[in-house]
Formats: C-alpha cells, structure tokens, sequence
C-alpha cells in the first residue's frame, strides 16, 4: 500500500513539474535537449527565489553577495557561474572499436538568462557532446542546500521525453543508458 501511494506522489509531481515549479521554489526543472540541428542545450526553469537561496547557500560570503542587486550584471554573473558549477555530466559513447568506450566531461558554454520572480529561465548551450551518447551519468546539485528540494531532469530528443526526479534520496544524481542512441 505504502509503495503505491509513493509511486501515485512521483507520477503526479512528474506530470505536474512543469506547472508547479513555476509557484514552488521546492521544484526546478532542467532540461538536457538535443535540437533537431544537432546542436546540444542545457536549460533551467526555476522561481527566482530558489535559485538565489541556492547562490547565498553556497557562498562564503554571505553578506557581500546579499548586497548586489537583483538583476545587476554582477549579480546574473554568480547566478551563472553557479549553474555552471552545479552541471556535473558526464557522456559515454561508443569508440572506433566495438568495446572501446569515450566519456566526455561536458561544460555549458555561452547562454541566455532570464530573471523573474515568477520563473527564471536559463539556457546555455552544452559543450564536448559526442556523437552516439550511449549513456549519460548526472549530478545536478543546483539548490540541493534545501532538504525537500525536487529537481526534474528531462532528457528531450524531438518528441522522446524521459524524466529524472532528484533529490537528496538519490543525492541529485542518476545514470541514464541509451535514451539519446541506442548502445
């Protein structure tokens, strides 16, 4: 009984992520998209408030960062160097030889950031993709200073979506084996 009511909770804050996450700073989603002209983006939906709290958390120094004005340039800059710090993803894929596996450490490259209080929204895109990713190992630790933090990691390619809920229970990490290329 107590496994269907936890497994009826996950399939609602799955289905209901991308409506919720715009009201509750408890919820983020990201978004590891391959675009139909090959390129790769890495996208972050997230209330402006639990993004900011996750910075201040990480901070060593507190009171100087709550001093910088919300939307200054200064300010958009920690708020990116800290996504970027958060994306920990790695790529496996196949090598020239049939048994020969490449990981690849990837990066976020240059982006777009938009700030609101309602839903902030960043995209960047993600450096050091290889061609046929067999698998993708992940820790997106953005907001993790939080104990009932709930990220939404979507894979999306064209109309393939498969979702990731992380949280403290998973340490905000997962592994994800053929979604993107078949191995």
């Amino acid at each position: 009984m107590r496994k269907k009511v936890k497994f009826i909770l996950l399939v609602g804050v799955l289905m209901f992520s991308g409506v919720s996450n715009a009201h509750d700073s408890n919820i983020a989603t990201f978004q590891i998209r391959h675009l139909d002209d090959g390129r790769w983006i890495y996208e972050v939906m997230t209330p402006l408030y639990g993004i900011d709290q996750s910075l201040i958390a990480s901070s060593s120094n507190k009171a100087k960062l709550k001093a910088i004005p919300k939307g200054s340039t200064a300010y958009k800059q920690r708020l990116v160097a800290h996504i970027k710090q958060a994306f920990d993803v790695k790529a496996f894929s196949r090598g020239e030889k049939t048994q020969e596996v490449t990981t690849s450490q990837l990066r976020l490259g240059e982006g777009k950031i938009k700030l609101d209080d309602h839903l902030s929204v960043f995209i960047f895109e993600i450096l050091g993709m290889p061609e046929n990713v067999t698998q993708l190992k992940f820790r997106i630790s953005n907001m993790a200073n939080k104990d009932s933090q709930n990220n939404i990691l979507r894979l999306i390619d064209g109309a393939k979506n498969k979702k990731y809920l992380l949280n403290h229970k998973n340490n905000f990490s997962g592994v994800d084996k053929g979604f993107f290329f078949a191995p």
